[in-house]
């Protein structure tokens, strides 16, 4: 089986050259489940290289045939994926294409109107596919026992089977298979590489953001690994893969204050603190004064704080069920023992007003943070927020979802940006939410702080990641001239009065027009998750 990670944009867009490729976790536990039932695997990244008709015999050749293909799709990469299934299924009539993931777990319909999408896996796919590739080669059981996927009848109406428990130990997974991907860069010969120091140790989250789609997948779950497979991985990569900077990438990492504190003491009493810097992400209400020095002690250096919004009645509309004083005490907690804070911002929430988005330029500005990053909102099927504005005409779907995707993503090329933004609020227009977006960002960033992180540390939350002594490389600060120059340029560009601004991008990009400011007498009713849509059985 060979299990695909599809690209169709480079990781970083405009700056994909210097921002660090992280190992596409999905389709490795899928690829290190699948061997340790022995069965056969292999993996593609197509942030290495495309799938193309060309080149597709030689990456199959020594698999099993009729071939089957796994895609994790996100929604950023629905619209590659279905392109590739159909290029798959035209070089081999007679495979197997199966689509998982988050977007078709929300989506499975959508996935199977694709003539050749033959399955979609929804929710964890661990025990699912393997039961999905026992029947496909051994015939073993019947599709309806198979919980947790979705197919075509033989009448042609798609059927979706129960859903499938999550994992309760994730210990019960086996060991994640580093080498497959040090296999891949050698085969492709690319000149983009891993950088190998991120690490998963949980899954799931408690809270109830309406805009987050891990709750679609865990609902209110929270499950983690045992602190001392935490350590045997820690291990790994530091000794094994001479990483020094690691990113527990856990959407909170400091859910369970026992496990974290048992973890910090675990990392110490191993000695990694000597040899690794760790980066965690964490909500503000889950850092308090007794976790503090620990993750010093642990060496933990820096911390990502979603603060997402600077209101709280944005929090409540979100239903973040945090305050601003709470974000703002959580930056200054962190910054008391010395770390360093990486700040989250997202702009564009319904019935968000400029008042809203320049209090959080202001807070940011203020709690002077490591960096500071605004993005746009992205309402993913499957969230309540997706529901609350699926029909709205503010909601701007491109083709099969090829606009959702960050404007930071293309942080600064406002003049030649074509993609529309998924949503706008109607208290502003297109343009007035893409141009505050990159304007905040780049005053952000040319504070003096921020530009010796963003130019001299080796490694930050995954922004930017410069090679060994870069300002002594000819090529490379040429060609980091030539991406500066561009952005600052257009930066400037975003200085101008809106009023002038705008207008040329209107002429640049008629298309703008479409979602001007509006005066809206209705008042914002936001859908939540319910407990019911939250509630997962654990096996």
């Amino acid at each position: 089986m060979l299990l695909i990670h599809p690209a169709g944009k480079s990781y970083g867009g405009t700056l994909s050259d210097f921002i660090p490729l992280t190992v596409s976790m999905s389709i490795g536990v899928l690829a290190a489940q699948m061997r340790k039932n022995r069965y056969p695997a292999q993996i593609w990244d197509e942030e290495l290289a495309q799938i193309t008709p060309e080149n597709i015999e030689s990456i199959v050749t020594s698999l099993e045939k009729p071939y089957i293909f796994g895609i994790s799709t996100l929604t950023a990469q629905a619209s590659r994926s279905y392109e590739l299934a159909t290029l798959l299924k035209a070089c081999f009539p007679d495979s197997t294409v199966i689509l998982g993931g988050y977007h078709p777990t929300a989506l499975p319909e959508e996935a199977l109107s694709i003539p050749a999408v033959n399955y979609v896996v929804r929710g964890e796919g661990e025990i699912t596919l393997i039961e999905l590739y026992k029947y496909l080669r051994e015939g073993s059981s019947s599709l309806e026992s198979i919980r947790g996927i979705s197919f075509r009848g033989p009448d042609g109406s798609i059927r979706h089977t129960a859903e499938r428990a999550l994992i309760a130990d994730l210990d019960s997974l086996p060991d994640f298979p580093y080498h497959i991907y040090q296999d891949l860069l050698t085969d492709t010969s690319s000149r983009r590489k891993y950088d190998w120091g991120n690490i998963f140790t949980s899954r799931g989250c408690p809270y109830r953001c309406t805009y987050c789609t891990q709750r679609m997948m865990t609902g209110s779950t929270y499950r983690f690994k045992s602190n001392s497979r935490i350590i045997q991985e820690l291990k790994f990569l530091i000794e094994q893969l001479n990483t020094n900077q690691i990113f527990f990438q856990d959407d909170n990492l400091l859910v369970n204050r026992k496990r974290i504190a048992e973890l910090c003491n675990f990392i110490y009493d191993a000695g990694l603190h000597k040899k690794c810097t760790f980066t965690l992400q964490a909500r503000s209400d889950n850092l308090y004064p007794e976790i503090m020095p620990l993750l010093k002690k642990a060496n933990f250096k820096t911390i990502g704080v979603g603060m997402e919004v600077a209101t709280d009645r944005l929090n409540l509309l979100i239903d973040k069920r945090l305050t601003v004083q709470q974000n703002i005490d959580a930056v200054q907690l962190a910054k008391k023992y010395g770390m360093n804070v990486d700040l989250y911002m997202i702009f564009g929430f319904p019935s968000e007003t400029k008042q809203d988005r320049r209090a959080g330029y202001e807070i940011a500005k203020k709690l002077k943070p490591n960096l500071a990053k605004f993005t746009n909102i992205l309402p993913y099927p499957g969230t309540p927020l997706y529901e609350s504005v699926k029909d709205s005409n503010r909601l701007h779907i491109k083709g099969c979802w090829e606009n959702f995707r960050s404007t930071i993503a293309e942080i600064g090329l406002v003049l030649g940006k074509k993609e529309p933004l998924p949503y706008v609020p109607d208290s502003c227009s297109e343009w007035e939410l893409m141009r505050t977006i990159i304007r905040y960002n780049f005053l952000m960033i040319l504070q003096p702080h921020s530009l010796k992180t963003l130019l001299l540390s080796k490694k930050n939350s995954g922004l930017l990641h410069f090679p060994p002594y870069w300002y002594v490389k000819p090529t490379i600060v040429l060609s980091l001239f030539a991406l500066t120059t561009k952005l600052l340029l257009n930066f400037l560009f975003t200085l101008f009065p809106l009023c002038i601004s705008e207008k040329v991008m209107h002429w640049l990009n008629p298309a703008l027009k479409e979602r001007l400011a509006e005066k809206s007498s209705n008042i914002f009713e936001p859908k939540r998750w319910t407990s019911v849509s939250l509630k997962k059985s654990l096996e």
